[in-house]
């Protein structure tokens, strides 16, 4: 009986620990939080009214590594790339960012149009300040051609506050952005230069296990350009 008794002991051991062997594990923990940035119409929080380009790449992203977790939140720029340079957000998608370049895979989702624009100030060469989004390098190299002092904005809504305020004499702004205004706050300006802008998805090298499910996951999706979207912007 003995001899039973220990047997059954044996088995029910082996049984745990098949189980614990090949129960399918989860990717991250339930806390864990992808960062989208704050950007209408290119990221958002997620909603049943709104539907941003990066908010529904982010969450197929998440669907393809995580299949309990889908916390995605809406941060603003400066926020969302120190989540993801600190390890916070696994993923996050952005303008070409150096920094988070060394510590990603890269991914390139779409492009995005964007214009250098000049508001037809009359001032001072010292007076001269342009303004582009904080962290986007890309935007930062647009912004050194022209001879004015650099003022980082961390969304468009800021940088509208100061068109309204007379502060900038030149932008970089997105094409819908621009055509929305058209007749209002760009009524008389001028755009200098037109520039296509890549969208990258950046995924933290420490999660290389899960790169080829992302690629896998996004080669199966079909999303509409950027510029269905523009109904979006305010």
């Amino acid at each position: 009986m003995r001899n039973m008794h220990n047997n059954s002991n044996a088995l029910i051991s082996i049984l745990v620990l098949i189980i614990i062997c090949y129960a399918p594990s989860k990717a991250y923990p339930a806390d864990t939080v992808y960062a989208v940035i704050d950007l209408p119409p290119f990221g958002c929080q997620p909603s049943g009214n709104v539907e941003c380009i990066n908010t529904k790449y982010t969450q197929i992203v998440v669907n393809a590594i995580d299949d309990e977790t889908d916390t995605i939140q809406a941060f603003p720029y400066p926020r969302a790339l120190n989540m993801f340079e600190t390890g916070q957000s696994p993923i996050l998608i952005a303008l070409t960012n150096k920094r988070l370049m060394k510590q990603a895979h890269v991914i390139e989702l779409y492009s995005g149009d964007f214009y250098l624009v000049s508001m037809g100030l009359e001032v001072s060469l010292e007076g001269r300040t342009i303004s582009y989004l904080r962290g986007a390098d890309v935007q930062k190299e647009i912004a050194s051609s022209v001879d004015a002092t650099p003022f980082e904005v961390n969304d468009y809504r800021q940088m509208d506050m100061m068109i309204e305020a007379n502060r900038l004499a030149y932008v970089i702004i997105p094409r819908y952005i621009y055509e929305n205004k058209a007749d209002s706050i760009f009524k008389n300006t001028e755009i200098l230069s037109e520039h296509s802008l890549p969208i990258l998805l950046y995924v933290n090298k420490n999660e290389s296990n899960y790169l080829e499910r992302i690629k896998t996951a996004l080669s199966k999706t079909s999303l509409p350009s950027s510029e269905q979207y523009r109904h979006l912007f305010y």
